[in-house]
């Protein structure tokens, strides 16, 4: 029975491997044709871009987090973007403008997600 996004996202996260620093390296510099944002975060997630959510599904995922912290998703507040975070300083996500997934400082948050952003563990 499906119960709307976020049952719908944990219950397919449910029993992934869950974050992998790993996973998350081996597709810098992937195309972003290969690799559309949500694709980017469902990887690094559960090792398969095509189990997980869409951008806006993160809006609801898991718990708010307050800090940015390894495994922690970024998420436009519209619903439109998504990223995760490495480390407490960096996060990957799939860029428009350089049209593959790139590696961010956190100074960048602003840029890359204009309309505001929350976090979500």
């Amino acid at each position: 029975m499906y119960n709307g996004p976020k049952e719908h996202l944990d219950n397919q996260l449910k029993g992934a491997d869950m974050f992998s620093k790993q996973r998350a390296e081996e597709i810098i510099g992937k195309s972003r044709s290969e690799y559309q944002c949500n694709h980017v975060v469902n990887y690094v997630l559960n090792g398969n871009k095509n189990i997980g959510g869409l951008a806006n599904d993160y809006l609801s995922y898991g718990q708010p987090a307050q800090t940015p912290a390894e495994g922690v998703v970024v998420v436009g507040k519209d619903g439109a973007h998504v990223g995760i975070f490495i480390s407490s300083t960096e996060f990957i996500h799939s860029s428009s403008s350089k049209y593959q997934v790139i590696k961010a400082n956190l100074s960048q948050l602003v840029f890359v997600f204009p309309k505001g952003y929350v976090l979500r563990r």
